[in-house]
């Protein structure tokens, strides 16, 4: 049962690598040039009104500098349609960029984010098309319906106000895009977003303060945003607004594979206070990771410590990796067979000279085929019983 300290990163790095060690001084340097950079488009935003072609300017120049790369992992042709039809988005939250990353790719000048966290961040200073949350609730919605019948402009919502890692689960959603949505009789395109780095570092952690965040994106050599735009979701007459929001979520973590949890933000704020429950939690997934690691590691000795831990931070399920380590030794082990055939076939008096050689090379065959065998009714076995 997942909880909520496991929605969120408890460290940067985890782990200090020597690659990392020999890139830090290369970080550095990026950090500060790029720092200049982003003060000159401060001072540029500060000069030059608000408008659409600034906001553009600013959003490519951003991605750029600060090497963003993207993976659409959209599947069908009609997202590029939906991109362009659908006046409400809503994307789960993951980084401190996710705004510009989301208007890059809408490719619509009159696409605007709505805040709905209160704080404020250092890229409110900034003069993006954002709509801010310094209002209530219901002024907001009343602002949000105004925008969207009189400039005809796509509104953007990250709803969960938080961001989490994108590969665990969801926090419950704000309701105000899914009011609106209903409101106005309005299709709901839904997108999810997972970001991935080189040194394996993080886009954000629990309770990091946003400057930080911009650290680690100016230090980082690239960031990559894996985007996947979903089929839009409609209103209903007969739902509330609380059944759509949840259809949309449920999608959402269908998609991304991930567990649909009954956290909110609130919730988070109350972790917030007690940064010990997070500490333990997490020390107690790492031993439980550990006994996962080992388990498999029994079942498949063959397979290394690291392909096991890559394999169960994918799949989080032990039988699930049990059965890819299993088909990967099947898979290598049919392939050394077959290299082996067409080496005998071409090669017949080469072989008889090394006759040696070759037994050597079939009793090596033989247990590694008994070895597969071997953990194949261990897993059989176990999954009977």
């Amino acid at each position: 049962m997942i909880e909520l300290p496991d929605l969120f990163h408890e460290n940067r790095i985890p782990e200090l690598t020597l690659s990392l060690i020999l890139y830090i001084p290369i970080g550095l340097c990026l950090v500060l040039i790029r720092s200049v950079i982003l003060l000159l488009l401060f001072v540029i935003s500060s000069i030059f009104p608000k408008n659409s072609s600034l906001n553009q300017l600013l959003n490519e120049v951003i991605s750029l500098i600060l090497t963003f790369t993207y993976e659409n992992q959209t599947v069908g042709n009609e997202e590029k349609d939906n991109r362009r039809a659908a006046k409400i988005l809503v994307a789960n939250r993951v980084s401190l960029f996710d705004e510009i990353v989301i208007q890059r790719f809408i490719c619509n000048t009159n696409c605007k984010v709505v805040n709905l966290w209160k704080e404020n961040t250092w890229i409110t200073w900034l003069k993006l098309n954002t709509i801010d949350s310094s209002r209530t609730q219901e002024d907001l919605l009343d602002l949000c319906c105004n925008e969207i019948q009189h400039s005809n402009s796509q509104l953007v919502f990250l709803p969960e106000c938080e961001s989490t890692t994108g590969t665990d689960g969801l926090l419950k959603f704000n309701l105000l895009p899914f009011t609106l949505a209903q409101k106005r009789q309005l299709s709901v395109l839904p997108i999810c977003l997972r970001t991935s780095r080189a040194f394996q570092i993080r886009t954000s952690v629990f309770n990091s303060h946003p400057f930080a965040d911009l650290f680690w994106f100016l230090f980082s050599p690239y960031t990559k945003f894996h985007i996947n735009f979903l089929p839009v979701v409609s209103p209903t007459d007969s739902s509330s607004d609380e059944v759509f929001c949840e259809k949309v979520r449920e999608n959402m973590c269908r998609t991304m594979n991930i567990e649909m949890t009954q956290f909110d933000v609130r919730e988070v704020d109350e972790l917030k206070k007690r940064p010990d429950l997070l500490q333990r939690r997490h020390e107690q997934r790492r031993a439980e990771f550990q006994q996962m690691i080992q388990l498999v590691h029994q079942q498949v000795p063959v397979a290394s410590v690291e392909a096991i831990r890559y394999d169960l931070e994918t799949t989080k399920n032990v039988q699930k990796t049990i059965a890819n380590l299993n088909e990967r030794v099947a898979a290598a082990a049919r392939a050394a067979n077959k290299s082996s055939s067409s080496t005998t076939t071409t090669s017949t008096g080469a072989m008889t000279n090394s006759s040696g050689g070759n037994g050597h090379r079939q009793t090596y065959e033989r247990l590694k085929q008994e070895l597969i065998e071997k953990n194949r009714q261990l897993f059989l076995n176990k999954n009977c019983n």
